[in-house]
Parts: structure tokens; sequence; C-alpha cells
């Protein structure tokens, strides 16, 4: 397998791949197409915004490629809504790309329709790392996809503060693998960049993480119990979540809220357009 990956058949019949080093997977055990679908997806409410009709975009970051199953999932959440998807991911290390398209064509028959999607998604994001562009890469009539190599604390200072983006796939290995992609600094950028009523979502419940997310300026609240996690992490510039337990709040030092916990300051938005050096 390209760059040593480990290909890993998930307990949804889905496959992910482990890092050659670390040996974390990419995705949870108990099911790779569930863990996008269910941790990513759904908790971001991509068909429910695309269902108002008063969008004809709806713009998405994707903090980690890894396979390409979160972005799939998403394009095939917006099919029939005739709402584009303009998504923007952050990859590390493009030998992954290499390893999932050819996992792809090794693996069984595996949730046809959304492996389709998943090969076209993944074969564009492989043509984009060769290139080592940045530019957007067009999927006909459901959006593009615009791929980011390298370190994504570096890397989203590229990306000017409008416009914003509508959801949020916060994805990368595990904290402890990966800690400077969980940084209050980074999340701060991110929080920076996200709309009104946008959301991020993450596996990580770490107290840490929800800590550095409220530090960040976000409101944060429970995401989902997908698979054998119990629950999962959301937040979002203005709050409207799901409450966290009184246990959690009480570490946190925060009194109980209707819309989860407030960020730990008053969350401001530059008045000028930081614009980077991405042309």
């Amino acid at each position: 397998m390209s760059g040593g990956w480990i290909p890993v058949r998930t307990e949804d019949g889905s496959s992910t791949l482990r890092h050659p080093l670390h040996g974390e997977a990419c995705h949870s055990l108990s099911g790779a197409w569930l863990q996008a679908r269910e941790r990513y997806v759904g908790p971001c409410r991509l068909r429910e915004r695309a269902a108002r009709g008063d969008r004809a975009v709806l713009r998405l970051l994707d903090i980690g490629t890894g396979l390409g199953l979160n972005l799939a999932a998403a394009f095939e959440a917006l099919e029939g809504t005739g709402i584009r998807l303009e998504a923007l991911t952050f990859e590390r290390d493009p030998s992954v790309l290499e390893a999932a398209l050819r996992l792809l064509a090794e693996d069984g028959g595996v949730e046809g329709a959304l492996r389709a999607v998943q090969g076209e998604v993944l074969a564009l994001l492989a043509g984009a790392a060769s290139e080592g562009s940045t530019r957007a890469h067009e999927l006909g009539s459901r959006g593009s996809i615009r791929l980011f190599l390298g370190d994504a604390r570096r890397e989203i200072l590229r990306l000017p503060i409008r416009p914003l983006f509508d959801a949020v796939f916060l994805d990368p290995f595990s904290p402890g693998r990966e800690p400077e992609l969980w940084s209050e600094p980074f999340l701060r950028e991110i929080a920076l960049r996200m709309a009104p009523e946008s959301r991020l979502s993450t596996y990580s419940c770490a107290f840490r993480v929800r800590r550095a997310l409220v530090r960040a300026g976000l409101w944060v609240g429970q995401g989902p119990r997908v698979g054998k996690k119990a629950e999962g992490t959301l937040a979002s510039p203005d709050g409207n979540l799901p409450p966290l337990s009184d246990r959690i709040l009480r570490r946190l030092g925060r009194a109980p809220h209707p819309f989860g916990i407030p960020p730990r300051r008053p969350f401001e938005r530059p008045t000028g357009d930081r614009a980077g050096p991405l042309d």
C-alpha cells in the first residue's frame, strides 16, 4: 500500500487505513461510512440547510482529507437538492490519497453509490496533489473541491475571512497524535471563518478539546453517539446545540445554558476581509 498505509475493514463493511507509523486508523472501526454520515454530515445539517432553498451554495471546511469519505458523504447528502457544495480540505500527507485510491480499486462492492462519489473525489484530489496547486477543481453541477497540502495551521492563514463556512468537519488524528490541530490558536482561526448558524463537528469529546473550543470563541455542545463512541462534540458561533452534562459543565466552570456552553469571551469577527496570498 502506498506510503505504508495499512488497510482495515470496519464493522459496517467499509474500509479505512491505519497510519504507517503510529498505527491510528483514519476512521472509527465501528464504521468508516457510518462515521462520515452520522458524525459529520448529519450533525452539520447540510441537507437541512439545502432544503431551505435560500442558498445556491453551501461552503464546507474539511480538516483532514484522509480517504475522502467525509467529503463524499457531504456531496451525497446534497444530491437532488440543486445546491452546490464548495469544499476546502486540508491534508498534510498526500500519500494517504494515493493509498486510498488503490484501496478503492481493490476493495469489494460495499456502498456502491457512495463508492462512486468517493472515487470521483479521490481521483480529483490525487490529481490536485500532483499539481501542487490550490485552485478549485470542479465536480460539475454538484460543486467544487479545493485541496491544501501541508500544515493546516499555516494553510488556514492563506484563507480570507470571507466568504464564511457553513460547516466544519474537524477530523485530524487524535489530540495525542496531532495536538497542534486541536490547539486554541488553530481553532480560533477556524471560528473566525464560521458563518452564523454554522456547525463544527468532531469525534473528540476530550475535555481539553472542548475547553479550547470555548476559549476560541465558540459555543460548545454534545455530539451524537456514533457506533461504540458515546458522544462527540459540536461547536457553533451562535449556540443552539445539545447541552453537555452537568459534570462537564462543572469542570469547565460554566452554568447550564439551553444553547450549549457559551464562549469565554464575546465572539468578535474582524471588520475587514483578511485576504491571504491565494492567487
